[in-house]
């Protein structure tokens, strides 16, 4: 039980946005996941008065093939065409995400300077927890080789799920049990086939060359209880970035899934809590960066 959700909430209705500043957060769900993981992160930030949008990223939401046939370069775009319609809006935007959803807002932000803050839960530089480490991934390069190899391995995900809440457990092996095909759930999808553990691979490539342009301010969550990811991914991801604001919380009584986990009003207001406090210091000094534009001497 969370023993401080009524704390958290409590602390949620005491933030508030810069007046006269619409701010957005795109929130991105992890791979093989689904857009519902961000429900509660989303509810809590809309309740401060940002608006939210929660894609599908590409090849997600449908079978397993749908997901082979999409790689990274897919949820890249697919999350940037997101922040354009969530960017035409807003003055200001915030990119939030989870696991691997968590690294993409690295590759949006760096050359879109509307992009004013990341949060990112439960990075996933590699599986490398008890409940997720193979012997076998360092194999994974072969797939570039032998693209039917991503096709045939998989890895299938087992309780808990990257999750405490017991609940939402059996709630999950219920689902699987009603469709052992595996291949669709209210949750997503717990197989994960080698040839998209290798697009991650690429993706994590991808971040970690362009992290050092990174200029934004990055929060990043991470449970020290969890089963899919050691703390070596967001020290990792940490280490990469090139911006001097930058932050590790560390969580316990959670587990990887930190958006729908028991400490989710904690997350939800650590998250909530950046965006204002960034928010409010580029509200700021925007006045400062107009007045000193009217008042530049002419050129002659």
């Amino acid at each position: 039980m969370n023993s401080n959700k009524k704390e958290f909430q409590d602390k949620l209705r005491t933030l508030h946005l810069p007046s006269s500043t619409k701010v957005g957060v795109l929130l991105l769900h992890g791979l093989t996941g689904m857009p519902n993981e961000m429900r509660p992160i989303g509810k809590a930030l809309e309740k401060i008065g940002c608006t939210t949008e929660t894609p599908m990223l590409p090849g997600h939401g449908a079978t397993h093939k749908e997901l082979l046939d999409s790689g990274w370069k897919d949820w890249v775009r697919g999350s940037g065409e997101a922040l354009e319609r969530l960017s035409s809006n807003c003055d200001q935007v915030f990119v939030a995400g989870l696991s691997m959803g968590a690294l993409i807002p690295v590759l949006l932000a760096v050359d879109n300077p509307k992009v004013k803050g990341i949060i990112a839960m439960s990075p996933t530089v590699k599986y490398d927890s008890q409940n997720s480490s193979n012997p076998f991934q360092v194999l994974l390069p072969l797939i570039d080789v032998l693209p039917f190899l991503g096709r045939i391995f998989y890895w299938t995900e087992a309780p808990p799920y990257g999750l405490k809440d017991e609940r939402l457990q059996k709630r999950i092996t219920k689902e699987l049990e009603a469709a052992r095909s595996g291949e669709k759930t209210g949750f997503g999808q717990f197989r994960t086939y080698s040839g998209s553990l290798r697009q991650l691979q690429h993706l994590v490539g991808q971040v970690k060359k362009q992290a050092p342009r990174l200029q934004c301010p990055v929060l990043i969550m991470h449970s020290k209880e969890d089963t899919l990811t050691t703390v070596y991914n967001p020290q990792t991801f940490h280490s990469w970035l090139g911006c001097t604001d930058k932050s590790i919380i560390y969580l316990e009584g959670c587990d990887h899934v930190l958006p729908l986990d028991l400490k989710k009003e904690e997350v939800a207001f650590y998250a909530a809590e950046f965006v204002c406090r960034v928010a409010k210091a580029n509200a700021s000094a925007a006045p400062s960066a107009a007045a000193a534009t009217n008042n530049a001497a002419p050129v002659s």
